[in-house]
């Protein structure tokens, strides 16, 4: 409306008609309920020729963050170039790396990241219990578990926490012999440090 008011382009015939243009353009915007989160800028520019409209710019407004995440607008002439065809259009390319770096920040401050998708480490307590541990992470894959064990025959329990940690693995299972023959098992949740033993025959339906 200033734009209109002040005759900035006086009779220029294309000049006006993108006024015009930006008219409805906000109108529909503020009809969307979205006109708060548009700005125009005289100052934008996209370095293609090949747009005959409106380009636009998605900006992340928060203090510090990447600024420009994607751009675009509208290309008349574009797809006729390749199909002969005048099929009017309006795209926009998205910035896919500054996006996952942002998504990257904002998973490490909720400090939800972990390097695996992995529920459930099998651990045990003494030698030769790699068969009983395979048991278990099978007993839990048929549960849709994801589980996993380390693969090695003789584990210190130290390692085994350190691997859970390391991976930001949430919960660990403990086997040992008295486990084994009592047919239960010892499951630990690392932030809470809780511990408790289990049927193995309950086990999938306690993790859940």
């Amino acid at each position: 409306e200033q734009l209109k008011a002040d005759n900035l382009f006086g009779d220029h015939e294309l000049a006006n008609q993108t006024i015009e243009e930006m008219d409805l353009l906000f109108n529909y915007l503020e009809a969307l309920g979205c006109i708060d989160k548009i700005s125009f800028d005289f100052s934008l520019a996209r370095g293609l020729d090949y747009y005959t409209g409106i380009i636009y710019e998605a900006i992340l407004t928060d203090a510090g963050k990447l600024g420009s995440i994607a751009g675009g607008g509208r290309y008349d002439e574009l797809v006729g170039m390749f199909s002969g065809q005048n099929i009017p259009a309006v795209g926009v390319s998205i910035g896919i790396e500054r996006i996952f770096v942002l998504l990257e920040e904002r998973a490490k401050e909720s400090k939800s990241v972990r390097a695996t998708k992995t529920q459930v480490l099998v651990a045990s307590i003494g030698k030769g219990l790699t068969k009983e541990r395979f048991r278990i992470c099978n007993l839990l894959w048929e549960g849709d578990i994801k589980a996993e064990t380390m693969y090695n025959d003789n584990l210190k329990p130290q390692k085994q926490l350190k691997f859970c940690f390391d991976s930001g693995i949430p919960l660990m299972i403990f086997i040992g012999e008295d486990e084994i023959k009592d047919g239960v098992a010892k499951i630990k949740v690392l932030n809470t440090k809780e511990e408790k033993f289990v049927k193995l025959d309950e086990l999938v339906g306690e993790i859940k």
